[in-house]
């Protein structure tokens, strides 16, 4: 049965704001996303009750500016919350959407890993991408480097973390990082699983040599199927065992598919192609449609759907009805 997954609500909605660096992309802003400003209160909140209606893992967001809701606007640091909620929590997976490689070494990240590893009682995966938000690097004083750069630095530093976890002593020479007679314990036990998340080429060839599961971004039924299939064809080719597959979505559910359609309509404040994108590659509709639409991801491949609510706590208590109803269905299937 396909894993229901939630990001964490860090930035204080999922629709970007007139302050947003998205919005420099295609020039849309939303002011009527209302969710609670971040705080560790509210995040631990939302991740014990995601956790007893039976989200299965929760996914931090890592960036050290807020990219939805503008870089004034508060945020939370990735790495010590997901320590936070992991010691909060008692089954719930924990992981990232995603780290941004280059704001750790990867053999420091290496050790968080297996730290974080161990105080989730094995429940961490460890989530990586090339970082997209150039502002943020230069607000820290962090080198930003062209895209298959990045792409490049999280492949070696990869192959350096899972030596890490192996190997008693490692010595690496790379183009990007090298460490002399590295040592790294305890190894974690189980290793947490590597996820990458990416969609360029460069992307695509490191998931199908190095990673264990792929975090997909939200696309049509259609697209995401090809994809799919282009990831197993690549992976076939490198002689690769099957990876898993993550894809997040706006999600709006109300009592009925007219009552969640006006709430997207409302949101988007009349931008169509806003408005036709979430409704082609969200989550929207009653209880029911949308656990269809999450059969329908299952069918073509998709492991793991990640929703973004907004609010979060109210969202979440309409989540729980799809919950009983997907369970309904896969009772009656066994």
């Amino acid at each position: 049965m396909i894993k229901i997954g939630m990001y964490l609500p860090i930035y204080g909605g999922w629709l970007p704001s007139r302050k947003s660096v998205k919005v420099q992309a295609d020039g849309t802003y939303f002011e009527k996303e209302k969710d609670k400003l971040p705080s560790f209160d509210y995040v631990k909140r939302m991740s014990l009750k995601a956790e007893k209606i039976g989200i299965d893992s929760l996914w931090i967001p890592d960036h050290m500016l807020n990219p939805i809701k503008g870089e004034q606007a508060p945020s939370l640091e990735a790495w010590t919350l997901a320590s936070a909620i992991a010691e909060s929590t008692k089954s719930v997976i924990i992981t990232h959407t995603c780290l941004c490689e280059a704001f750790r070494y990867p053999a420091v990240l290496a050790k968080q890993a297996t730290t974080l590893n161990e105080i989730s009682n094995g429940r961490f995966w460890l989530s990586i991408g090339a970082g997209w938000f150039k502002r943020e690097y230069e607000a820290y004083g962090l080198p930003f480097y062209c895209h298959n750069s990045r792409v490049d630095r999280a492949r070696e530093a990869i192959k350096i973390i899972r030596r890490l976890w192996k190997e008693n002593s490692v010595t690496f020479s790379g183009k990007y990082y090298s460490i002399t007679k590295g040592v790294l314990e305890p190894k974690p036990d189980p290793k947490p699983p590597i996820w990458y998340a990416g969609m360029s080429e460069s992307a695509r060839n490191l998931i199908s040599e190095e990673a264990d599961g792929w975090l997909m971004k939200g696309r049509s039924l259609k697209e995401t199927k090809e994809n799919i299939i282009d990831m197993n064809k690549r992976l076939k080719k490198k002689g690769r065992k099957k990876i898993e597959f993550a894809m997040p979505a706006l999600t709006f559910i109300r009592d009925t598919d007219k009552e969640a359609k006006n709430v997207v309509d409302q949101i988007t404040e009349g931008y169509k192609n806003i408005f036709n994108k979430t409704m082609v590659t969200g989550l929207v509709g009653s209880p029911e449609t949308v656990a269809q639409k999450i059969q329908r991801l299952e069918s073509i491949g998709i492991n793991h759907i990640l929703l973004q609510l907004t609010p979060t706590f109210r969202e979440l208590q309409n989540v729980e009805k799809v919950f009983k109803i997907l369970k309904k269905i896969d009772s009656n299937h066994s």
